[in-house]
């Protein structure tokens, strides 16, 4: 928080940010005390919050200013609009930090703090998780898909930011070249593109190895908190994995290779959840790793019923109880979707509890998305958005076949 001190930008950007927090937390209090939340929304942060992006837009101007100022206040602002749920501003502000490093050469970027570059880079990954941000270029921090692996992982922070670079590396590639001939274009995928999709898979292999050997030689002295975080970063690498292997193939039935990959994700989600003292930042829509794309990708991709249920049943443990304190609509939309899309799928297959094998590929949902994550549960009792889902009934070459449907669910606009 160095530049504290010396931007005004970052000065009222930490106040509006801090402001925000202090409203939530006595806004919630009253509202568990069954009180009136009305005497303490203010605009205050709002107030602050005008004045960190006017500030911003000074320090854009200016040709003296460092660039880890202005990342620092980028961040700020990203965290603020989350946390008021304003996730198109805040991915606004995403993108626009990931222009300015790529805006730089290689040699400057390397000079800027490397801890605010991959701390935009997870937002990157989120964004592209969750939200509309497609990753066209490389990862932020100028590391080349060229760059060896270490030799050996020294510590969780450096585990992290090697599956992260690698994650970025996988989403560039989906977003720019293998998904459009998944989708889009089914036949006469290049060599070098299946190359590249290989080769990433085998990148991931290593670094699942780098993890384990990690894990055992440092299992005694981790806390149970550093051991879940670990144990999450292992299933992004194996998400990692089974998206290397299929995406350039537009056949679902490709995922079904990966049987035993869904089974072990859902055993490392339950297990963590049923951890007394696991991190509580793992079970909820977050600005890091966490266990709904986990859960969600298991629940919707894998075609065994017994898993796919068994990730439902763990995603409606997660805190979006609908109408109670805790609630996140962004679980409850997210759960209603893999609910649908398995209910499609599973419709007259003829079998109560089918495999794989049981689900043709022409029932198979190919892609699907929510619409409304823009909508904020403070404005309405009801929130609302819908998910459209494709099929390939007529073939791979045919036409799609779109499917849409409302989600809606009661809340408590009181608390957030």
């Amino acid at each position: 928080m160095s530049p504290f001190n010396f931007e005004k930008a970052d000065e009222y950007a930490v106040t509006a940010l801090g402001a925000l927090h202090e409203e939530r937390f006595l806004r919630r209090k009253a509202g568990q005390a069954s009180l009136s939340t009305s005497t303490v929304r203010t605009s205050y942060p709002v107030r602050q919050y005008s004045k960190a992006l006017h500030g911003l837009h000074s320090l854009l101007n200016a040709t003296t200013v460092s660039m880890d100022t202005v990342l620092m206040a980028v961040l700020l602002m990203v965290h603020f609009e989350a946390l008021r749920e304003n996730f198109v501003p805040a991915i606004i502000h995403i993108e626009h930090g990931t222009r300015l490093l790529h805006s730089s050469n290689v040699s400057k970027a390397r000079k800027i703090d490397q801890g605010l570059v991959h701390t935009l880079m997870r937002l990157e990954i989120q964004c592209s998780l969750y939200g509309d941000l497609r990753l066209q270029r490389p990862p932020s921090g100028g590391e080349s898909i060229d760059d060896p692996l270490p030799a050996i992982l020294q510590d969780l922070t450096q585990a992290r930011d090697v599956v992260n670079i690698w994650t970025c590396h996988l989403f560039h590639f989906l977003h720019s070249e293998a998904y459009y001939h998944k989708h889009t274009c089914v036949s006469g995928v290049p060599l070098e593109k299946l190359a590249k999709s290989h080769e990433l898979r085998r990148t991931f292999e290593e670094i699942d190895q780098l993890l384990d050997i990690f894990f055992h030689k440092n299992i005694a002295g981790l806390i149970a908190r550093e051991r879940h975080g670990l144990e999450v970063l292992r299933m992004r690498v194996k998400i990692n994995m089974i998206m290397s292997a299929t995406c350039l193939y537009t056949e679902e039935t490709m995922f079904d290779a990966f049987l035993q990959d869904f089974e072990d994700i859902l055993t490392t989600c339950t297990e963590i959840m049923a951890s007394v003292d696991a991190d509580r930042r793992l079970f909820s829509v977050s600005l890091d790793e966490g266990l709904l794309h986990p859960l969600f990708f298991t629940a919707t991709q894998c075609r065994d019923s017994r898993i796919r249920h068994q990730a439902i049943t763990q995603l409606k443990n997660l805190p979006s109880v609908e109408g109670t304190p805790k609630g996140i609509w962004h679980i409850e939309a997210m759960t209603r979707e893999a609910e649908i899309l398995i209910r499609l799928e599973e419709a007259e297959c003829g079998e109560e509890v089918p495999c794989c094998s049981d689900i043709p590929e022409w029932r198979r949902v190919h892609r699907a998305g929510v619409d409304g994550w823009g909508l904020h549960p403070s404005k309405s009792k009801r929130q609302s958005a819908s998910t459209t889902m494709g099929t390939r009934p007529n073939g791979m070459d045919g036409e799609w076949a779109e499917f849409s449907e409302d989600l809606g669910w009661s809340i408590i606009p009181a608390v957030e």
